[in-house]
Formats: C-alpha cells, structure tokens, sequence
C-alpha cells in the first residue's frame, strides 16, 4: 500500500480492484486532496453569511426569505443589488476565479494527488425546458481538467446538486429543500441524461479519475422513504454511463450525510465491477472505531471506500488520515477555498472587501440595500479576492492531513501500526481502547461522573486529554511524511520515577535519561533525513515515560 503524498502515481484510468483503488500500472492509490466546495455550488456559511442564519432566520415581526444561502438564492440577491445584467455575468467570472490553473498547481506543489469537483446541474444544463447542454460550462469544465492534466491531480466529478435538488437542504441548491429529483420524472431524467452526457464526454479522459454519482442524497430523516428511489436512481445511472464508459469508477454515496449504509446490501456494477462507497465524516474521534461500519461494507461487497468528503481539527487530521489509509481509504477533505471569517476554515480562505458588512445586513437583517454602484465595487472587489494569488494559504491545515514535517504529534497519536499492546483495562475514554496501549489522562483533566444529572457530557477530546505512557519494555512509533530538510524532532516527556527511553529511527539511535519528576521536558530524538516518511521509535528501556508530544520542526522552528 501506498501512503505517499505525491502525484507520482496519477497515471491513467482509476479503477477498482477489489478493496483497493489502482491505476493503469495496477498501483494503489489513496486519494488524498481537497473538494472544491463553493466553486459552482457556494452555500452561505463558506461565503460569511454566518452558520446561525442559513436562510432560517426569524425576528419578532420580520420573517426574511432565505438570502446568500446558495447559488439560488445568492443570484437573486445579486440581481437586487446589482442588475440582472452584472447577475448573468457573475457565475462565470466567480467560477474562473474560484478554482484558476493557480489553485490545481498548488495542489499539486502541496503534493495531493485529486481535487473533488463539486457541480451543481444547471451550470452544465440549464433549467429551461428543452433538454439543452451548456457548452459555456463544459468549456469550463474542461480547462479545469486540463489544468488537472497538466499538474497530474485527478479529478472527481461531483453532481453537488442534482435537478430539482436530492438532498433536502440548501446544500443541493434545491428548489426549496425538497429532494424532487427523486419525486418527479421529469428532474429524475434530467439527471440521468446529465451523467450520461458527462460519460459521453468524459469516457476517454484519464485523468478524470471517477464519478461521485450525487452528493449527500436524502440526508434529512423525514425523507428517508425515498431510498428505494436512491438505489433505482443508481441503477439507472451506472447504466447510462456503461452506454459510453467502461472506465471510469463510479461512487455511490448514502443517506444520512453519506454515512448510512443501508443500501449497500448487493454490487451495483456487476458487469464492470468498477464502483466503490463515497463515505463523509466530520469531528470524529480519530481512531478506527469510527470507521468500522464502513470497513465491514467495504470487505463484504469487496469495494473500495472513499472518505469523500469530511474535516477534523488539525491535530486529528494528522492521525484519522493515517487510520484510514491502513484500510485502503484515502480522503477529499472539505474544503479547498472558503472565507475568512468561516468557522470551519478551508485550506485557503479569501477576505471580504471593506464595506461588504452592509450585503450580510441586508441579507440577514433586513437592513439597507447599498447602491448599485456600491454593490458592483463590492462584488467586484469579492471576485477579485478570490484568486489564488490573493488568498491566505493554511499551511497548518496542509501539515496535519498530509502528516508533513511542521507538526507536533500527540503522544496519544502514535502510528496505526508499530505499537506494543498488553494494557488490558482500557482508559478514561475507551481511545483506541482495541490497541492494548496504556492511556492516561492529562493532568487536569477529569471526566465528569456519569451519573451527574443536568452536568456537561464527558470531554470528547482525546487527543488532548491523554498521555501515551509506555510502561517498562512498551513501544511506540510515530512516523512523520514529506520531509523535505533534516528535522531536528523532539519528544515531550517525563517520569516520575526516573526512566531511559531508546529512540531509533531505523538510521540511528540514541538512550535518553530521563530524570524523575513531575514536569515535562523536550528531549532531543534522532535527526531525521529527509524522506517520504521517517518514523521513530520510542522504546522504555527501563521504568516508565510519559509522552506528551512529538514535534517534527521545520528549519528555524525548533
């Protein structure tokens, strides 16, 4: 298995092979990359409408429709403000800027290997009532392709929102947060005709890494009746697609925001047996437990799985990721540009210009609208901050989920592979309980009683709240990726009753002392060469060590 974060490997067709996904060479390759979140399927959070608004705001005597929400409402807005002429030109110019041939050669410097490409329907076919392709849009479509070609990442096609919407929420840019995709015939044949004009188009382009067949589908509850529509929906689209592609893997994704895998119960492509399970996971805990439902659907229908879509805090992305690709999963996080002030910011985030506060008034609040004039100079300045080059980048964000040198690791992140077991009694919070690893809680920690009424629920925080402690003959590996300059790594360590740690990272060796006492202390490890990946092994030779952190520094960081 491959766990190599470069775009050596992007080299013909993706297909799948049983659990794995390879290509032309018979190479696996994990996907690993961003989603293109906003580019044609924008939702409010990630354009600063803010996470409490999302359409559904209400004030005593004020009941505002939703506006700045998605694609669909954020065009109405836009012609308010700023004329119906500047609206009919905006998604293009937004679109160009969002995702420029800048934005695929910096992932391919970062060295992912695939970019997730959301689509909402009506960019590549218009909602009118002939059945009439966008060629504007397959233009577009296709200089990011080449673009993707040139700079070797590949490149998931994402129907993010379908005709007529699938998810039941404003991520699909619906009509009205209603999946009638699966209701009506007509939006149904839309889609169906959409991905096989996709296959058509797209049959013989490799780097075209796959098809991500619908977005989220059936995500709300009360809506769940419709799964036997979902599977027929699949059905139908593998077929179409088989008319004029046998090449390219297809994706399937769940209900129940990709996570619930009741339909995967038979092989949706049995004459190709090239399609594999989209999957999406959010702050989970970052330990194999959170994956085990979908290492079990992935083994009994021998089909790849695909974390298409998810995001943890930085720290978490740096050992989840690490997990997952033990079993073949590689990932497309959420997602590559958003806003600066979004919560849950994206690798690289564009700020709103000066004076755009009064266009969230007017959208939230019902305030004032600017002038025309003034709303043009906005969104103008808006598009012009979205270019790359004008962007902040997260360099932290990149560090963790790619697990490159500039990191620190926690000690209770030690490596999926290359650990003593034995601990019997589990921890405080049942972490990678499965590894037999001597867990310990950090000092200050505590863990509410669980029979406390009306107290807060127990800390769910792991990583932060837990210490790796390596009794006498106990080891533990931490291996770090893209080192590209010697390290000079440290652990964070101590012991109460004073111990010597062997650290070895296959090159060279070193005992350290560790005196006892109560207080951590940062120790010297092995300088790392530069590498793909360089793991170090921490070994109690004798008494027992606590380890807080191991830090991989860049230069002038240690």
């Amino acid at each position: 298995m491959s766990n190599r974060f470069d775009n050596s490997r992007v080299d013909g067709f993706l297909r799948a092979e049983g659990i794995r996904t390879v290509n032309a060479a018979g190479e696996e390759v994990l996907l690993r990359g961003w989603g293109a979140g906003n580019w044609t399927n924008p939702e409010g959070f990630m354009l600063g409408i803010g996470t409490g608004y999302m359409g559904d705001s209400m004030k005593p005597g004020l009941a505002l429709p939703g506006r700045f929400t998605s694609a669909r409402t954020t065009t109405q807005v836009i012609r308010d403000l700023c004329g119906s002429a500047y609206a009919r030109a905006f998604w293009p110019r937004w679109q160009r800027n969002h995702l420029g041939e800048a934005d695929i050669r910096a992932m391919a410097e970062w060295g992912y290997n695939s970019v997730r490409l959301p689509i909402t329907a009506w960019v590549l076919l218009p909602e009118e009532p002939e059945l009439r392709f966008d060629e504007a849009g397959f233009a577009m479509l296709d200089q990011v392709l080449d673009w993707c070609e040139q700079y070797r990442v590949y490149a998931i096609l994402d129907l993010h929102g379908a005709p007529g919407g699938q998810s039941g929420l404003a991520c699909d840019d619906g009509l009205d947060n209603i999946p009638h995709m699966f209701m009506e015939p007509e939006s149904r044949e839309r889609a169906l005709a959409l991905w096989e004009e996709i296959a058509r188009r797209y049959a013989d382009r490799w780097i075209v890494g796959g098809y991500d067949l619908l977005n989220e589908p059936i995500s709300i509850g009360r809506w769940h009746h419709l799964m036997p529509e979902l599977e027929r929906f699949y059905d139908d689209a593998i077929a179409r697609i088989r008319r004029h592609d046998r090449k390219h893997i297809c994706f399937l994704e769940g209900a129940l925001f990709a996570t619930n895998l009741d339909i995967f119960h038979r092989d949706y492509d049995p004459e190709c047996r090239n399609w594999g399970i989209s999957i999406h996971l959010y702050n989970v805990s970052p330990e194999v437990r959170e994956l085990y439902k979908f290492i079990e659907a992935q083994r009994r229908l021998d089909v790849p799985v695909w974390i298409g879509e998810g995001r943890l805090k930085d720290p978490g992305m740096a050992v989840f990721y690490e997990i997952a690709a033990a079993h073949h999963m590689g990932f497309n996080l959420w997602v590559w540009k958003s806003v600066e002030n979004d919560e849950d910011s994206g690798a690289t985030t564009y700020a709103l210009p000066e004076g755009f506060d009064a266009v969230l008034k007017y959208c939230t609040e019902g305030g004032p609208r600017p002038s025309y004039a003034e709303s043009q100079r906005l969104f103008d300045a808006m598009l012009e901050n979205l270019r790359y080059e004008n962007c902040h980048v997260n360099a932290g964000a990149h560090r963790h989920c790619r697990r490159a040198q500039g990191i620190a690791l926690p000690g209770a992140g030690y490596d999926p592979e290359g650990f003593s077991g034995g601990w019997t009694l589990g921890n405080a919070f049942g972490y990678r309980a499965e590894d037999g690893t001597h867990l310990v809680l950090r000092d200050g920690v505590r863990v509410p009683d669980g029979f406390a009424i009306g107290g807060p629920p127990p800390a769910r925080d792991p990583l932060g709240s837990l210490l790796l402690q390596l009794d006498e003959g106990a080891f533990a590996s931490y291996t770090v990726r893209a080192v590209t300059s010697p390290c000079a790594a440290t652990a964070r360590l101590r012991s109460t009753g004073g111990a010597t740690l062997r650290a070895d990272d296959g090159d060279q060796a070193a005992e350290i002392e560790i005196p006892a006492g109560a207080d951590f202390a940062d120790y010297a490890l092995p300088v790392l060469r530069p590498g793909d990946a360089r793991t170090v092994r921490l070994c109690a030779v004798r008494g027992c060590v606590q380890v807080e952190s191991v830090n991989f520094p860049l230069p002038g960081e240690e």
